[in-house]
């Protein structure tokens, strides 16, 4: 499959779904990235030890970059 191939497809996607597509992309590019895996498994840690924030918090961030 070649980008020309799915790109009807993605032209079609409301917004929301959009984003949710760029993060999945942005995510394989950088799946074998050793920095990125040491961030991702620092992040779950802090998850899982209480230390993450919540939706409203992360949507707040957000809007702020």
């Amino acid at each position: 499959m070649v980008f020309a191939e799915i790109k009807p497809q993605i032209e079609q996607l409301p917004p929301a779904e959009m984003l949710k597509a760029l993060a999945y992309l942005k995510h394989l590019l950088r799946a074998d990235n050793p920095e990125y895996q040491r961030e991702l498994a620092q992040r779950h840690a802090d998850i899982e030890a209480g230390r993450g924030i919540s939706l409203t918090e992360a949507k707040k961030r957000l809007s702020k970059s």
